[in-house]
């Protein structure tokens, strides 16, 4: 357990590219990078839950890696600067690290991942994670309408089996993939986590949110009700194009000059 305890640092390397670059088209192979680089610290991971250690890990490894973390965040100079990268070291964990875990495939890895979450959000207040397996996560591309809609409701706190996620939900399977729209809810979920990511750097995300709420998915929602399908559809259109143009496009540009 200790020579798991002394490899801390190489799990984290390259962890905002990895982030950066987390989509439906890119995730497979990014996550294969990932566990194959840190194929021996996993391999031990495995064999000491195979074990029957995995009460000293859960005790030990969660507080160790939110230590390294948190060390990392405090050489960070500038709040704003050092709130992005909380984010990407939440959504690393979420997506890669948590992940990682557990493909050991074993109950105890699951509790392990429970634990890390658990002292995560003690140590970063406000900063909560929650533990999926690559499986779900891959699946997750899918099963939600976006994530762009999930994460406006969640700002304007509805729950996630609100009234309007479900008929968003309906909406896309049943007359967006049934009527040649399928490129569209494609794009969308290639490009929906990275906008998401994005949105949750701004200052003002929240506002982001409520604009995105007012100007496209209530009317979108409105339009279902009173059976406008098509409109919905061009609503819908207008706004994955917008939120491409402004959270990809114009930042790629930038990233350029």
């Amino acid at each position: 357990m200790n020579e798991i305890l002394r490899n801390i640092a190489p799990l984290f390397k390259g962890m905002d590219k990895r982030v950066h670059a987390f989509r439906r088209d890119t995730y497979g192979e990014l996550f294969k990078g990932y566990l194959d680089e840190n194929k021996a610290f996993f391999s031990e991971l495995n064999r000491a839950l195979a074990a029957g250690e995995e009460g000293d890990l859960s005790y030990e490894l969660p507080s160790v890696i939110a230590g390294y973390v948190k060390e990392e965040l405090e050489q960070i100079s500038g709040k704003r600067k050092r709130e992005a990268a909380q984010l990407d070291y939440n959504m690393f964990m979420a997506v890669y690290f948590l992940p990682a875990i557990l493909e050991c495939k074993q109950e105890s890895a699951r509790m392990l991942a429970g634990c890390i979450c658990a002292i995560w959000g003690e140590t970063f207040k406000g900063n909560r994670i929650q533990w999926a397996d690559h499986a779900s996560i891959v699946s997750g591309f899918r099963t939600k309408l976006c994530y762009i809609t999930t994460a406006v409701c969640q700002s304007l706190q509805k729950p996630e089996d609100c009234h309007e996620l479900e008929l968003l939900r309906g909406y896309r399977d049943g007359y967006l993939l049934q009527n040649g729209k399928a490129a569209l809810v494609e794009e969308y979920y290639n490009i929906a986590p990275t906008i998401v990511r994005r949105i949750e750097k701004l200052p003002d995300a929240k506002e982001k949110y409520l604009y995105i709420w007012e100007r496209y998915l209530k009317p979108c929602v409105e339009a279902i009700e009173n059976g406008e399908l098509e409109v919905c559809g061009a609503v819908y259109t207008e706004m994955v194009e917008e939120l491409r143009q402004q959270f990809l496009v114009t930042a790629a540009m930038k990233t350029k000059k």
